[in-house]
């Protein structure tokens, strides 16, 4: 029996005052270039001028639709 995959395109930006990082969809990164408070340290800073990283990352399913692993797909070069 085959296992359905599903994706997701993650950018991980580090915040630039505290050194936090973060991983979150790379369309609210990249797309919509959100500023965002840090949780560690409380200042506002931007996703996308602080990316470090993109990666696909590839979800295994059962046949229930539940995720059975995770791992890196490839590197996104932007």
């Amino acid at each position: 029996m085959e296992h359905k995959k599903a994706f997701l395109d993650v950018a991980v930006s580090i915040c630039p005052y505290c050194g936090a990082p973060y991983a979150d969809a790379s369309w609210y990164v990249i797309e919509l270039g959100c500023d965002v408070e840090c949780g560690a340290c409380g200042m506002i800073w931007n996703l996308k001028a602080s990316e470090v990283d993109r990666i696909l990352l590839e979800f295994l399913l059962d046949e229930n639709g539940k995720v059975i692993k995770v791992k890196k797909k490839k590197r996104i070069d932007g």
